[in-house]
């Protein structure tokens, strides 16, 4: 695979001109553009593509799959446990209520905003990891809402009344983690 540059006005945009010049001169080879900007890493896209090339098609749908498990396990079993969770379909992305506990937060390196965490299941998450993951949660939400003594947030405007498991919507408690 030939890389070809192309050059730029002293504007910093792309020589549209020069662009399309070399696409023509390379019409019969595909075409695949890679824009480095600033102090983007060129490794990373070398790593992209050799991913892609040894996974082939098979590969990649494999992992999709089993991401896709991978979420709905883990909303299921946060469902299960009274916590609020909300899964798009064919989404990898579980969106749930945030931990209060930096700590818990910081350990497990959730992205919070609001109310709400998620979890992103990237092929190398496992279901083990997942249960220890939930597990932990359950026993540590016991201890932050006290056995139920104090409540969770609700969540219904953010996830939909039908995803928000709060004790004002009927669904929620807390639970021992079983």
């Amino acid at each position: 695979m030939d890389c070809v540059i192309i050059r730029t006005l002293t504007t910093g945009e792309i020589d549209c001109n020069d662009l399309r010049e070399k696409l023509c001169l390379n019409k019969d080879k595909p075409a695949i553009i890679n824009l480095n900007i600033g102090s983007r890493n060129d490794l990373a896209s070398i790593f992209m593509w050799y991913s892609l090339n040894v996974k082939g098609r098979l590969g990649l749908q494999q992992d999709v799959k089993k991401c896709l498990m991978n979420a709905q396990y883990l909303r299921d079993r946060l469902k299960d446990a009274g916590i609020s969770s909300m899964l798009n379909e064919m989404s990898f992305v579980v969106v749930f209520e945030r931990p209060p506990n930096p700590e818990f937060i910081k350990y497990w390196n959730l992205s919070c905003e609001g109310n709400m965490t998620h979890v992103i299941a990237m092929p190398h998450v496992t279901v083990k990891m997942l249960e220890d993951f939930v597990n932990d949660f359950v026993r540590e939400r016991n201890i932050w809402y006290q056995c139920g003594r104090i409540q969770p947030p609700c969540l219904a405007e953010e996830i939909g009344t039908y995803n928000c498991c709060c004790s004002i919507h009927g669904k929620g408690s807390l639970q021992n983690g079983n």
